[in-house]
């Protein structure tokens, strides 16, 4: 919501405060997948630790080169935004996914 309250101007040029907001968002979406992380042999998938701070390491990954497309203006910034906020987007899903899966495998009876 403070992005879209500091929006980009209409001309050249970048706002800084649009920025500040911009990076503190994706760096949140970023880290939030370690602090959703549990341990347990029932956990999901999508929650384990090496997991989630693997996706972590990703979506970092990613922003760092979104930064360096915004810094170096190499003309990819679109490109690496959409990327990032893409894997954003794909990481609760798979992490319901894994959690539907779960929980539909401890409903199956084993056969024995």
């Amino acid at each position: 919501m403070l992005v879209a309250a500091n929006p980009e101007p209409a001309g050249a040029g970048g706002s800084l405060p649009h920025t500040v907001w911009a990076v503190v968002g994706f760096t949140a979406l970023a880290a939030w997948p370690v602090g959703g992380r549990r341990a347990g042999p029932s956990v999901p998938y999508g929650l384990r630790p090496a997991v989630s701070v693997g996706a972590s390491g990703v979506v970092l990954g990613l922003l760092v080169w979104l930064g360096a497309e915004v810094i170096t203006a190499s003309g990819q910034i679109g490109l690496a935004e959409r990327v990032v906020a893409e894997a954003q987007a794909a990481w609760p899903l798979a992490v319901v996914l894994t959690c539907c899966l779960s929980q539909a495998c401890a409903r199956t009876p084993s056969s024995a």
